[in-house]
């Protein structure tokens, strides 16, 4: 027998890992496990922490979609068609603005009554006190009725106090009003870039949103340089940060920024 052949290590040796699963871990395993295990949690918590902040914030905004309420006032069209009221609770008069089911605005149903003294019912969305009626389909979304009927009829046939401001350069993004005011959530950012752009390609009014250093929004309208509806050459710019030359104009309870699309620069 050749006393130079190697020996098979023994059972008990220390090189023996062999591994039994119904006895404990091995203690030469135990560290490399924890810190995989602590290394696992804490890659979980920071990509979490990442994702939440690529989510918009996603408002303040409520639809109150299965309550349809009544609104009684006149119907205008220009530059959207809106109901002007006059709220108990406020006692100036209010424009809300008239959007249809889905991504649609109210325009259709609402030019024939452009004018008229009506009920609208419909449900409403409202968002940082501004308010929109989102109409019911058919007949039911629309009543004639009598002058006499509507309160604060006088303040709303009166011409509204209009006050202009020299123009203006902002910054900030245009989104569809009627997603930002509750019907989606978030309503603005690029992950709504595609929905907004159907929205007021439908007819849904555009709204400018910008922000001060503390955050607070503000609201305007967009309409044309003659205070019309904006047309589709703002689409493209729509969810995007951009910078906008333009003219203030506060006309009753509704900021416009009458603006050339031309002058709209994407940040």
């Amino acid at each position: 027998m050749d006393s130079t052949a190697p020996m098979p290590p023994a059972a008990d040796s220390a090189s023996d890992q062999f591994y039994c699963g119904y006895r404990p871990v091995a203690p030469s395993l135990r560290m490399t496990l924890a810190v995989i295990v602590i290394v696992l949690i804490a890659a979980f918590v920071a990509t979490a922490a990442v994702m939440s902040r690529q989510h918009g914030d996603p408002g303040t905004g409520v639809w109150h979609f299965g309550t349809p309420r009544e609104f009684v006032g006149r119907i205008v069209c220009e530059p959207y068609p809106m109901l002007l009221i006059v709220p108990k609770e406020r006692g100036d008069v209010e424009a809300l603005l008239l959007v249809e089911m889905g991504k649609f605005g109210g325009g259709q149903r609402a030019l024939p009554r452009d004018g008229q003294w009506a009920r609208v019912t419909g449900y409403l969305l409202e968002r940082d006190g501004r308010r929109m009626i989102e109409l019911l389909d058919g007949d039911a979304a629309f009543a004639a009725v009598d002058r006499s009927a509507v309160a604060g009829a006088d303040r709303i046939e009166a011409p509204p106090e209009v006050h202009e401001v020299a123009d203006q350069e902002m910054f900030g993004e245009i989104v569809d009003t009627k997603c930002y005011l509750g019907a989606m959530k978030p309503g603005d950012g690029k992950a709504h870039k595609e929905c907004a752009t159907l929205c007021i390609r439908g007819g849904i009014p555009p709204t400018f949103i910008t922000r001060d250093n503390f955050g607070k929004r503000t609201y305007y309208l967009i309409t044309d340089p003659a205070g019309r509806a904006v047309d589709e050459r703002i689409l493209p710019f729509v969810a995007d940060p951009v910078k906008i030359l333009g003219t203030v104009e506060r006309r009753g309870s509704l900021l416009l920024f009458r603006i050339h699309v031309t002058t709209i620069q994407r940040m």
